[in-house]
């Protein structure tokens, strides 16, 4: 089965990026961790809808540039522990690698694969104007977009889904799984996640992956 695999897509909040939350450390920064807790309190509290927290979420960075001014910031990130040794070993291996992810923008998303050598990188898509976000959302990377997304990707090279394999830890990682080759649930949000997964893996490092492709 993973004879056919030669697309690998990773996720990036809990799998590429060591922590829930890739966009909170940023938004912290920027002096908006406040404003981020707020409005995430508020989703959760209300119990708003995958979507809907999105296009509230984006609202804070209303004004922020997009010119790559703050892209020294995606640059500290804390990456999962040997992240960057399993990128450069299954691209070593001739594997096309990259990530779909619904925790950041497009804005931040450039220079996170631009660090790590992704082949491909997706993510949420952010209206801009005169220079800055305009808190408005283009495009929500939800479960059913990262599988257009892949798919999309894959047919654009001439490949088919059971020439990828995908690399989650939550439910919206879920579907993906369905449409992958192989699929990996990495340190899952819990056993619907698991479940879903050919392999289940329970590791504070990356490179327990390796041993799989």
């Amino acid at each position: 089965m993973r004879g056919n695999i030669r697309v690998i897509s990773f996720d990036l909040d809990g799998v590429l990026f060591e922590g829930p939350s890739a966009a909170f450390p940023i938004a912290q920064q920027l002096g908006l961790g406040e404003k981020f807790m707020e409005v995430f309190s508020r989703i959760a509290k209300e119990k708003i809808g995958f979507e809907n927290s999105i296009i509230e979420g984006c609202k804070i960075w209303r004004g922020v540039a997009t010119d790559g001014v703050y892209n020294h910031l995606v640059n500290e990130l804390p990456l999962r522990i040997g992240a960057q040794e399993t990128i450069d070993a299954l691209k070593h291996k001739g594997y096309i690698i990259g990530c779909i992810s619904s925790g950041v923008s497009q804005f931040f998303m450039e220079p996170f694969s631009k660090r790590l050598g992704l082949n491909f990188a997706y993510s949420n898509i952010l209206g801009e104007e005169a220079g800055t976000h305009n808190g408005e959302v283009e495009y929500i990377m939800g479960g059913s977009q990262k599988v257009e997304t892949a798919l999309k990707f894959l047919k654009e090279r001439g490949l088919r889904r059971e020439n990828l394999a995908s690399i989650g830890d939550g439910t919206n990682d879920i579907d993906l799984f369905k449409h992958s080759g192989f699929s990996i649930a990495f340190n899952p949000a819990n056993e619907e996640v698991s479940g879903a997964a050919n392999v289940t893996i329970h590791s504070k490092d990356l490179r327990s992956i390796l041993e799989y492709f």
